[in-house]
């Protein structure tokens, strides 16, 4: 746990070709290594002569991936790749040949299967609306006649219908259903101006003549009898690709197509193949454990990193603070000598939306919102204790779902007194820009650059906190003028030549450092100004609710705290991230550095489709 991003170890790892491939995997799924070729490679490892065979199984995923059976065991070893691709290529081959006319069966009864949904969702929904059953199931056989049905998607498509044509529409959220009755040259006409759209054509039986109770009992027994075949269809399927152990060559296809991709980042010799890159593992026995554990044998040093390479860098947080990474990394990645603010941001980030939030009972809403979306979506995690601190700031408010005549204020209500409130805005802003100034102090030393910080820049740190207290005591206005000195010399001291224009140079840019960092600071005063807002807000609302008599009062007020939570909730986020990002990160981070990217373990080499069978 450390405010500094840890820089990544450069390694090499020798293994055999033969244990090559399950060596990786095992790496890969440790998440510890990012590989990286060295600038000069003695000979890069290629797979030879199996790009053809992974483009052609590719090929083949396009067509029948919906029907292969998952992988679970990817990155086994593999020890002459070109030759177990054959074999396994031949295997998928085979089991495709065989499997096309189970799987024409098994797409014909996917068809009837959503034409017989959409008939019975028109028949559920149309009831005794519909024409007689009898007449739709031969519209279509009469000469002068024509009927057609269509479920219509949402949105509804733009198009016309000829005039000649007569049209009902049901609605059937999220779209509608259309049924048009007319000559065969007025429905011909439909047909061609809906083929357009994305209008499902639904298809009326000739043998359905029953009542709309009978018929929907009907098309439910020929969907129940479509179930079983298609149950049946990939019962078949399942016994064919296990006949032909296709899981496992497919297993051995994304295998070799990993290791192809990642292959020429390696080098190798007759026997050997040399891994390179960059670990976040602190020793030897760390990285090669998840080695150790497959049964597989490695050699590592960790030698200087080549001349010329740029290490990656992780963040080192707790896990309390690792979602606010996302602050810092809206500008980039921190460098090794750059300071990562996460931490700090766990803390100043809830107290920024708190005080402009501030709610018992919101606050309280958006904490369980954020504890129960955390796992769905880890950034929601960050309203717990943005949740905490706006019940926290709604307890010194007074503030309870806008109401603030059932709790206590434990220090101000903000309408009754709001320069105390933007003036406590500014200070708590004041109080953040000045640790952004110290994070400036300490990169300066981690760089080695800590003389040139305290013959310069200690001048303009001494100037604003002197300025800070004088507001409170005015004989500190010499300290600024003590530190306005202190930086112009400095800059002065640091010029190997023409000082007094560095000097005056110096005058100028703390002139302009110091108007950023006094309008930096009154920035903050938006954290007050928003704060009075919510409040404003709230009481517009509690004064609809009485308004509304006895009985709307409590749907008014339950109505205004959704859009408080809803409306008022994304704006002070907003204003959250705009006062860290471009008030405080500026001060110290300058985003240089790159992050770690871990090799990625390998994956089957096609998708199935949500569509698939279990």
């Amino acid at each position: 746990m450390t405010i500094r991003p840890q820089a990544c170890r450069w390694f090499e790892l020798i293994t055999t070709r033969e244990d090559l491939t399950a060596v990786l995997a095992a790496l890969a799924h440790a998440g510890a290594v990012e590989l990286q070729a060295h600038r000069e490679p003695a000979s890069a490892f290629v797979v030879q002569g199996v790009a053809s065979a992974l483009e052609h199984v590719q090929t083949l995923a396009r067509r029948y991936a919906a029907y292969w059976p998952p992988v679970a065991v990817v990155g086994g070893r593999v020890s002459d790749p070109a030759a177990s691709l054959e074999v396994a290529t031949r295997h998928v081959d085979t089991w495709c040949v065989q499997a096309d006319p189970l799987i024409e069966q098994a797409e014909r009864l996917e068809a009837q299967a959503r034409a017989m949904a959409d008939l019975a969702r028109l028949l559920e929904i149309g009831g005794d609306r519909l024409p007689a059953a009898a007449l739709l199931a031969g519209a279509n056989r009469h000469q002068d006649l024509a009927m057609r049905c269509y479920a219509l998607p949402a949105p509804l498509p733009a198009f016309s219908l000829p005039a000649d044509a007569l049209v009902q529409t049901l609605p059937a959220p999220p779209g509608e259903l259309l049924l048009a009755l007319g000559r065969p040259q007025a429905i011909a006409e439909v047909d061609a101006r809906l083929a357009a759209t994305r209008a499902t054509r639904i298809d009326w039986p000739e043998d359905l003549v029953g009542e709309p109770r009978e018929n929907l009992a009907e098309i439910g027994r020929r969907r129940a009898a479509n179930a079983r075949a298609q149950a049946r269809i990939h019962a078949d399927l399942a016994t064919l690709a296990e006949r032909h152990s296709l899981a496992g060559a497919l297993a051995t296809v994304a295998t070799v197509n990993w290791l192809h991709e990642h292959g020429r980042r390696l080098a190798s010799s007759e026997r050997l193949v040399w891994i390179t890159g960059w670990t976040i593992a602190d020793n030897a026995a760390s990285l090669c454990e998840p080695v150790n554990r497959a049964g597989l044998h490695c050699a590592v040093r960790f030698p200087a990193a080549p001349e010329g390479m740029e290490a990656p860098a992780r963040l080192v947080n707790p896990r309390w603070a690792r979602a606010f990474e996302t602050f810092a990394r809206l500008l980039g990645q921190p460098g090794p000598h750059e300071a990562d603010p996460s931490m700090l941001v766990a803390f100043v980030a809830p107290v920024l939306f708190g005080f402009m939030f501030g709610d018992v009972g919101q606050g309280l809403v958006l904490c369980a919102a954020g504890w129960l979306l955390r796992r769905r979506f880890p950034v929601m995690q960050m309203l717990v204790p943005g949740g905490a601190m706006a019940a926290f700031f709604g307890l010194a408010f007074g503030s309870l779902f806008a109401r603030e005549d059932l709790v206590p204020a434990l220090w101000i209500h903000p309408l009754s007194h709001p320069v105390t409130l933007l003036a406590a805005a500014v200070g708590v802003g004041a109080l953040i820009l000045a640790c952004g100034l110290a994070l400036a102090a300490l990169q300066a030393h981690w760089r080695g650059e800590h003389r040139r910080w305290w013959s310069r820049d200690a001048g303009l740190v001494c100037v604003y906190l002197s300025l800070l207290g004088a507001i409170a005591w005015r004989p500190l206005i010499w300290g600024a003028l003590a530190g306005a000195i202190w930086y112009v010399l400095g800059a002065a001291r640091q010029a190997r030549a023409r000082r007094m224009l560095a000097a005056l140079g110096g005058a100028g840019e703390l002139l302009e450092k110091g108007l950023q960092l006094a309008v930096n600071t009154v920035s903050f005063a938006r954290v007050g100004a928003f704060a009075l807002a919510h409040a404003g807000l709230s009481s517009a609302v509690v004064g609809l609710a009485e308004a509304a008599g006895s009985f709307g009062y409590w749907i008014v007020l339950a109505l205004g705290n959704l859009l408080i939570l809803g409306l008022e909730g994304l704006v002070v986020g907003i204003q959250t991230t705009r006062l860290l990002m471009f008030e405080f990160f500026v001060r110290f981070l300058q985003a240089s550095g790159r992050p770690f990217r871990p090799l990625a373990p390998p994956v089957a080499v096609h998708e199935n489709p949500s569509r698939r069978p279990a």
